[in-house]
């Protein structure tokens, strides 16, 4: 059973939001920043608009462990519309900063659309290719492979006979991203200035990442570069990458080889016979070893639906508009902690997490060593077989989230393409060891990074490096030194917590005031009450009129003053 969608209190303040967002959002479009805040209040984030107490925003921030706070996350991304779909399908990657029942929830985000009628893909296609479809194909069928918020794709046949797919960029595309986008970055500092430290999630870092990603995939030329890449990367391998027809596409346009076949999520492996089970799972598992270990190029993104077995028996890989990187150091890294991992040496794996550039707060590192080496202890009476790679990654994840630590991007993107591939082989055949699939490409990295050509290597560019930085240092001691000679040396104070002292002394302030406008309209009235110098009473009391209001007044802001100090429970 799902729990209430908005939980008792979470939308309070739905109203007063209204006249807020007017004097704290700077600019963009007001209606849809309006939208936005009343998506977020409906589905129990009503906290986050609420400045006017420390104790209802700290409540509210702790309905972020919520039970249902997946559920209504995800229901809010939905109402918000694709944009914020596909933001929601880049943090459903990121185990290192929501948790797994949050992420479980995100993952069922589905970027879908309504098919654009085929006069408008025609016609999209025609102004971007500078020439009418029947000049181009042969046959352009009118039904969509597919379609989703930002593109659709159809299956055509060129003038020569190559049966293609291409993928059509919708004409609002750009337009749409780019206004969500200016909203989330002012929305993402709303946010910040509005919750502060208490925002453990840096949510701008997350839309400026996703602003990358979001606009890469706007790019269809950067998608045609990567299939390029990785036809290059897996030439001479059972593994097929469509051809890219650079003369017919364009940055919103993309043209590529149609590739028949089954895609993975429809095989039936109990049709198949054991070995060509194990053979397909192996085949689909080194593949995206051979990315991450040796190219360091990855499909960021190998589910079921992206993968097709040709009838030739050989692996084809679709899709290439997400995709990651990893530098020499990030795979070198990448297998000592695959190694480290097999030997179970913790200070080893953690040596490695640094390389792969995790950060940490150095008082954490004892406990941080030692809960590592739990993790590694608790899989020592199991054989490799038994311990998949989706759980040991899922744990170290576990621990980046709890000590805080700072994770790149990319370790994030590789780890769910690594379990992805790891469901995807056992999916096939269950009895596969991925381990002992991955355990050569490790191995191998690892004895040439120390094989003798490869040490002097190294011990050359260090020397280049250390020789650099001492030519450096001389210049800058001199503009150190000169600048504090010159009294322009500055030092810049960042005070925390600033925010919160003088939204306290504004409520302060307000009650102050309150009590000096009540105090003045007592006595006034008791004045006047005194010396009655006649006019109009109130019948049954004997006070002038006036004298009676504004003790009624006077008596309204006392008790809303009392009312507010009860309320915040600072009497």
């Amino acid at each position: 059973m799902i729990g209430p969608e908005t939980p008792p209190g979470a939308a309070g303040g739905a109203a007063d939001f209204r006249v807020r967002e007017v004097r704290e959002k700077p600019s963009g479009n007001l209606r849809r920043f309006s939208q936005i805040g009343r998506v977020l209040v409906k589905h129990g984030f009503g906290f986050v608009f609420d400045a006017r107490s420390e104790r209802r925003r700290s409540k509210g921030v702790r309905e972020v462990l919520a039970p249902n706070f997946g559920i209504r996350l995800r229901r809010a991304f939905e109402d918000l519309g694709p944009t914020f779909v596909k933001f929601g399908q880049l943090l459903s990657t990121r185990p290192d900063v929501l948790p797994e029942s949050v992420l479980t929830e995100l993952q069922r985000l589905q970027d879908t659309a309504s098919p654009m009628d085929f006069e408008t893909v025609v016609g999209l296609v025609e102004r971007e290719l500078g020439a009418s479809v029947s000049e181009v194909f042969d046959e352009l069928d009118p039904d969509p492979l597919g379609s989703a918020s930002i593109g659709q794709v159809h299956r055509a046949v060129l003038r020569g006979g190559e049966t293609v797919a291409i993928k059509v960029q919708r004409p609002d595309a750009r337009r749409r991203v780019d206004a969500d986008l200016t909203l989330m970055k002012e929305f993402a500092g709303f946010l910040g200035r509005r919750l502060g430290d208490r925002l453990v999630i840096d949510v701008r870092g997350l839309v400026d990442e996703f602003e990358g990603v979001i606009r890469r995939e706007l790019d269809y030329t950067a998608e045609a570069r990567a299939a390029r890449r990785f036809a290059i990367n897996f030439r001479g391998s059972p593994v097929v990458i469509p051809q890219v027809y650079t003369a017919r596409s364009t940055d919103r346009l993309l043209t590529m080889e149609y590739i028949r076949g089954t895609r993975f999520h429809d095989i039936e492996p109990l049709t198949m016979k054991p070995s060509e089970r194990r053979r397909v799972a192996e085949m689909g598992a080194e593949a995206i070893f051979e990315m991450a270990f040796e190219h360091g190029f990855f499909h960021g993104d190998p589910h079921p639906g992206n993968l097709i077995l040709t009838p030739e028996g050989n692996l084809a890989l679709l899709d290439f508009g997400m995709v990651g990187f990893l530098s020499r150091g990030d795979v070198d890294a990448l297998s000592r902690l695959f190694i480290s991992v097999i030997n179970r040496d913790a200070r080893a794996a953690l040596r490695a997490l640094e390389g792969l550039g995790v950060r940490y707060d150095s008082e954490v590192r004892d406990d941080l060593i030692q809960n590592i080496g739990e993790f590694l202890h608790k899989y020592s009476g199991l054989s490799v077989g038994e311990v998949t790679l989706g759980q040991a990654l899922s744990e170290l994840i576990g621990l980046a989230r709890r000590y805080h630590l700072r994770v790149p991007p990319v370790f994030p993107l590789l780890a769910k393409a690594l379990v992805t591939a790891e469901g995807l082989a056992r999916s096939i055949d269950p009895t596969i060891n991925v381990y002992e699939v991955a355990r050569p490409y490790a191995r191998r990295l690892l004895s040439e990074r120390y094989s003798p050509s490869a040490l002097a290597e190294s011990a050359q560019e260090r020397s280049f490096e250390y020789a650099r930085y001492l030519g450096e240092y001389p210049e800058q001691m001199r503009q150190l030194l000169s600048e504090l000679a010159d009294g322009e040396l500055e030092v810049q104070l960042k005070h925390g917590g600033l925010e919160e002292l003088v939204g306290e002394l504004d409520v302060l302030a307000n009650r102050l005031v309150f009590a000096v406008v009540t105090g003045a309209l007592l006595i006034g009235s008791s004045m006047l009450g005194a010396f009655d110098l006649g006019g109009p009473l109130v019948p049954y009391i004997g006070l002038s009129v006036v004298s009676f209001i504004g003790f009624t007044l006077s008596v309204l802001l006392a008790a809303m003053v009392i009312f507010s100090i009860f309320r915040s429970d600072r009497l």
